[in-house]
């Protein structure tokens, strides 16, 4: 969702530092060292993320012209993860338990023998699933310094905030009213004034009705 098309609601983060020189060919370097990785159901992990082309979220590849847009780089989010409810896991699994100890004649089973078939029930209702796939798409204007993500949760964020540090060597900080104040470059006195604001209520004393 996103950059391109569908809802304007997104988070605003502001990049801290200066672009790498020759970034075009680094940035492009770590972009595909931070692709994303397909799952598999013999995975033992069992969520992915990383980046993506911007609306070719099945795409892995990228050169400049994928990314690249007048000053603004454009990127896709990519998270699957599988998501099998815990109620039908547990249920495959106590049927393949009963299973093993009547194959194998036993009463009980061993701590180490219960990882394993827990293992092998997983990657087997992994393999009739496909995982739950969720793009969402930012856009960095690299001569403003500014980074929109078209997401509001708190969680996502946070975890699309350290993949675009680790990528591209730059801090982001999130937008907030002191943070949108002090990239006004008010100066120092008046940026010790914003740091002791007081929020206030605009509503008070107005008549009951």
């Amino acid at each position: 969702m996103g950059a391109l098309s569908g809802t304007l609601s997104y988070k605003m983060f502001y990049v801290q530092g200066e672009v790498a020189e020759g970034w075009q060919d680094l940035y492009l370097q770590q972009i595909r060292k931070n692709a994303f990785k397909p799952l598999k159901p013999e995975d033992e992990e069992e969520v992915s993320e990383g980046w993506v082309p911007v609306e070719r979220p099945l795409q892995i590849s990228f050169d400049l012209h994928t990314l690249l847009f007048d000053h603004f780089i454009n990127l896709g989010f990519r998270q699957d993860k599988y998501a099998i409810p815990s109620a039908l896991l547990k249920a495959h699994v106590e049927e393949a338990e009963r299973e093993y100890m009547i194959q194998n004649d036993k009463q009980r089973l061993s701590k180490f023998e219960r990882e394993d078939i827990k293992i092998m029930v997983k990657r087997k209702l992994k393999e009739k699933q496909l995982p739950r796939m969720k793009v969402i798409d930012m856009s960095w204007d690299l001569q403003k310094g500014r980074v929109r993500f078209w997401s509001q949760s708190s969680n996502v964020c946070e975890l699309f905030q350290g993949y675009f540090e680790d990528t591209f060597g730059l801090k982001l900080l999130p937008a907030n009213p002191y943070i949108n104040a002090v990239q006004l470059e008010p100066g120092p006195e008046k940026i010790e004034e914003l740091a002791v604001v007081e929020p206030t209520n605009f509503i008070e004393g107005l008549p009951a009705r």
